[in-house]
């Protein structure tokens, strides 16, 4: 395709354009963001889940080879680091929950839009009308 512009009959350039013709909303974005942040959760989840895992079989061991102290503050670093993770986890989750208010607000710009059109059609084409 080419990225010609021509002249509508309103007077607008269009540009014929795929990419904005197929997803002018940007959809399509959203959702491979979606999945993206939905695959750094679960990576995120599983990585937590074998150091946990980890960390218990060495907790484990420690205590049956009476070797204490010294791993303990081995022990006690990698927990922080368990933590830092799930923290950074916690941050995943709250951008999630962005996700859901920017498309709850979204839907509600798109029902304005829809309500400012129907009234544009009803007053006969009349732009004057319409609010921003």
């Amino acid at each position: 395709m080419s990225n010609e512009s021509s002249v509508g009959e309103t007077g607008n350039v269009n540009k014929n354009n795929s990419s904005n013709n197929d997803d002018p909303l940007g959809i399509n974005r959203l959702a491979v963001d979606y999945d993206y942040l939905m695959y750094k959760i679960n990576d995120y989840v599983q990585s937590i889940q074998i150091q946990t895992h980890d960390i218990c079989q060495q907790h484990e061991a420690t205590i049956r080879n009476d070797i204490v102290e010294g791993i303990i503050d081995k022990n006690v670093a990698e927990f922080k680091s368990l933590l830092e993770k799930c923290s950074e986890l916690e941050n995943y989750f709250d951008m999630l929950e962005q996700i859901t208010f920017i498309s709850d607000t979204f839907k509600q710009r798109l029902d304005t839009i829809f309500n400012q059109l129907k009234t544009l059609k009803t007053n006969g084409g009349h732009t004057n009308d319409i609010q921003p």
